[in-house]
């Protein structure tokens, strides 16, 4: 699947609960989510933090996410999703949207690809100039990632809206990879060495709207 970061959202549907310019999940079947009321693909600016869902966490905000650029290929740029803690990097993006089920960066003067959402790989996002149009990742209208709204009146564990692919929630992890430590959805030991499978944990990457 494709997405131009300069594209504009379609008309938001609003969500009471949270992030009132959400777009919510429509048609059916559904791709990303069950269509509960909770679910939306399209949002404003906002930014994703991980938490560890395997032991317990100093706060509960998790640590914070970034677009770390990684390898050149002409003018494309590949960034992987990672944490902040790990990369020194100047030029890492901070701040990310959703466009109808498509995950971009937002950095001013580029266009991005959205990561496949496939088992076993690391999210990863291409940048290329507007004048370039890469050959990767084919038009698609399926709804790859969408957020789950947390609707519990008690708020249960977690508070911030969750970042789904296809509706899973659960199945993101931190792996090392080198000096970072990279978001990997569904991470298995054949990765051709993508990163180290033994050091893999789960979390849950939470969405913070940008106020």
């Amino acid at each position: 699947m494709i997405a131009f970061s300069f594209l504009a959202a379609a008309i938001a549907i609003p969500v009471v609960i949270a992030f009132p310019a959400m777009q919510r999940r429509q048609g059916a079947p559904p791709e990303c989510g069950a269509g509960s009321p909770g679910d939306f693909v399209s949002a404003p600016p906002f930014t994703l933090t991980a938490l560890n869902t395997t032991q317990p966490n100093s706060n509960n905000d998790g640590s914070p996410l970034v677009a770390v650029p990684g390898g050149i290929f002409g003018a494309d740029v590949t960034y992987m999703l990672a944490t902040a803690a790990s990369t020194s990097d100047p030029s890492t993006i901070g701040d990310f949207k959703l466009i109808t089920g498509a995950l971009l960066p937002i950095s001013p003067g580029s266009n991005f690809t959205d990561p496949s959402g496939n088992p076993g790989q690391i999210l990863e996002f291409t940048s290329f100039p507007p004048e370039h149009t890469p050959g990767i990742n084919p038009p698609s209208n399926a709804e790859i990632f969408c957020g789950i709204e947390n609707t519990d009146p008690t708020n249960g564990s977690v508070s911030r809206p969750l970042l789904s692919i296809q509706g899973d929630i659960s199945d993101f992890a931190l792996c090392e990879s080198g000096d970072l430590n990279v978001v990997v959805f569904q991470p298995t030991s054949d990765n051709f060495g993508t990163y180290d499978f033994g050091s893999c944990y789960n979390v849950d990457i939470l969405i913070f709207e940008n106020r």
